[in-house]
């Protein structure tokens, strides 16, 4: 919450400047997301096509932009499995693939540095974002909050960097962003002294193509 507010009165000093301009939009986009993985049970992620939606906040002033958004978006990826734990096995019948599915509100913070060109404006972006997930399943059927083995927890929660470029140009802003989760999608199950939760050596990557307008 302290975090929360100080956020708050950075916003309000900026816009409180005579040159600041503050701004509001909509934006919706693709998502191309994936699972960096280090296990030995997962032979290959493929990357999942689907999108994101939602609202921003533009405060801009100079070359400077502070870019906090509110996302509902989709990801996930497409395993290919090696070996899979009994637990995991289980729950997806065996399948020599899995598809693995989430439902989240991102909120990004983006930190924009650009430089106008005419009417126009390129800029590059960086920021932390977080993620809470509203669901998530593998193959479309097996609901990971409802009916999961319990040896297999999930983490609910994401935190990341994003990197990306963008441009401006009569109120529309198209970008690209790439980014890094920091946190595991799944939590460490030991049996044995062996984990048998592959998605405890998994972390998010998505990238964005996007589109938003701003009024």
């Amino acid at each position: 919450m302290k975090k929360l507010t100080t956020l708050v009165l950075i916003v309000l000093l900026f816009a409180s400047s005579a040159h600041a301009q503050l701004r509001f939009g909509i934006k919706c986009g693709a998502n191309a997301s994936s699972l960096s993985t280090t296990s030995s049970i997962i032979d290959q992620v493929k990357a999942a096509t689907s999108y994101q939606a939602g609202v921003l906040m533009q405060l801009k002033l100079g070359g400077f932009a502070l870019q906090p958004e509110l996302l509902y978006s989709v990801k996930g990826g497409d395993l290919r499995n090696a070996n899979l734990s009994p637990q995991l096995a289980a729950l997806t019948q065996n399948a020599d693939e899995i598809k693995y599915k989430t439902q989240n509100i991102d909120i990004p913070v983006n930190f924009q540095f650009g430089r106008s060109f005419g009417p126009a404006r390129i800029y590059a972006q960086i920021g932390p974002y977080v993620s809470f997930q509203l669901g998530a399943a593998l193959n479309g059927d097996v609901k990971l909050y409802d009916t999961v083995d319990e040896t297999l927890e999930f983490n609910k929660y994401d935190w990341g960097i994003g990197l990306g470029v963008g441009a401006e140009l009569l109120g529309f802003q198209f970008s690209f962003k790439y980014d890094f989760g920091m946190n595991e999608v799944g939590k460490e199950t030991e049996i044995a002294d062996i984990n048998v939760n592959p998605f405890n050596e998994m972390k998010n990557r998505n990238l964005n193509i996007s589109l938003a307008y701003l009024f």
